[in-house]
């Protein structure tokens, strides 16, 4: 007697693990990609850093400024005190907070510059007004060039939010209602510092797309189903038959 084995799974089944599997193969090469157009990103932020320093107050700032993204700048101007904006529910390390926003006037230019001055975090109570230090006189800034931080949700029908005279607070940005609410000609990026001027706040610029080595651990994972899968597959399937060898 000897042990012969056969596949014994029917239709129906087979069709549901092979779509599972390819399901999960799809989603581990999905996340792979992610990962390599994070870090095809990542790699052009190296390499803009690696560059010279764009001086604002020479650079046309307006008709190239996506070839100035992540660009280290320079830029000589004066703030606009009176129009400070808090930027509400920003989150570093995993503390709640908020970033202290001032535009910037390019000196000798009809253009504007949000100038993002770092993060602090919440004040005690919602009411209290955190102190913005005003800086007065023409002064020459250092720092990133990069976009507007996106996403934030209106958490009441204004989004902006008036909390004294100098001093307003946003959920989010958005082009057309800064420009609107500054009536200044905003350029469509911001700054952020570096050095930073305030002592107290801390910087939030980061990589434009950080985190692939957590897509890499989810693209193993969904192999690692879709392997555990077929294990499970075949485990089940296959049945183990005796067969008596006829004697001559």
């Amino acid at each position: 007697m000897f042990k012969k084995y056969e596949f014994n799974i029917t239709l129906i089944p087979t069709i549901t693990f092979i779509a599972a599997c390819i399901c999960f193969i799809m989603l581990g090469f999905w996340q792979l990609d992610r990962a390599n157009e994070k870090n095809s990103k990542n790699t052009n932020y190296t390499l803009r850093q690696a560059d010279n320093s764009i001086d604002l107050n020479k650079a046309l700032p307006i008709e190239k400024a996506e070839s100035l993204l992540w660009r280290r700048t320079k830029v000589n101007g004066s703030f606009l005190n009176k129009k400070s904006i808090i930027l509400d529910n920003q989150i570093l390390n995993k503390i709640a907070g908020f970033n202290v926003l001032t535009p910037f006037k390019i000196k000798d230019s009809q253009y504007t510059v949000l100038i993002n001055r770092g993060w602090q975090p919440n004040l005690a109570r919602r009411d209290l007004i955190p102190n913005i230090r005003s800086i007065d006189g023409d002064i020459v800034l250092n720092g990133h060039i990069a976009k507007f931080p996106t996403g934030g949700i209106s958490l009441g029908q204004e989004n902006i939010e008036t909390l004294n005279s100098s001093v307003f607070r946003m959920q989010k940005l958005e082009i057309d209602e800064l420009r609107h609410f500054l009536t200044f000609n905003l350029l469509p990026y911001m700054i952020y510092l570096d050095p930073l001027l305030d002592k107290e706040n801390y910087s939030t610029f980061r990589l434009p797309a950080p985190g692939s080595e957590k897509n890499y651990g989810y693209a193993f994972q969904w192999f690692a189903f879709a392997f555990t899968l077929l294990i499970i597959f075949l485990k089940i399937g296959i049945r183990r038959k005796n067969v008596i060898k006829s004697k001559r």
